[in-house]
């Protein structure tokens, strides 16, 4: 299994190159916290680059999303195959984990700031009249 990076716009695109074999979730998932610890971006994205996505995958991502959710970061993943992007979305149990179909579009969300429900301006109430004072 092959693990290579690179640092986009700020934000560190994470590519696995094959399917993650339960023998390799935690060298995996050690490779992914140790290249966070070193970039320090203000996102991440993994790229699964297979069409299957294996119970170690989801687990080493699932991780890798808690990990920088702990550490302020935001983690997407992106997936081309469309039932490798069902899965991953199935398998988070509403972790909130953005998944793509694009790389190019995981960065864009990364980087545009997220936006914030604006509240309405207060409604401004007129002060009460002053009663007159009783005579």
């Amino acid at each position: 299994m092959v693990l290579t990076y690179t640092l986009h716009r700020g934000v560190l695109v994470v590519t696995l190159h094959g399917d993650v074999m339960i023998s390799d979730r935690a060298t995996v998932s050690q490779q992914l916290a140790e290249v966070v610890r070193s970039y320090l971006p203000r996102a991440v994205v993994i790229e699964l680059r297979t069409s299957v996505v294996s119970a170690a995958a989801l687990s080493a991502v699932l991780r890798a999303h808690r990990q920088c959710g702990q550490a302020g970061m935001t983690l997407s993943a992106v997936a081309t195959v469309a039932s490798a992007r069902r899965l991953l979305k199935a398998g988070t149990d509403g972790s909130g984990l953005r998944v793509f179909a694009r790389r190019a579009d995981a960065v864009t969300a990364a980087v545009m700031p997220a936006a914030s429900p604006v509240a309405p301006p207060a409604a401004v109430t007129p002060p009460a009249a002053a009663a007159p004072a009783p005579a």
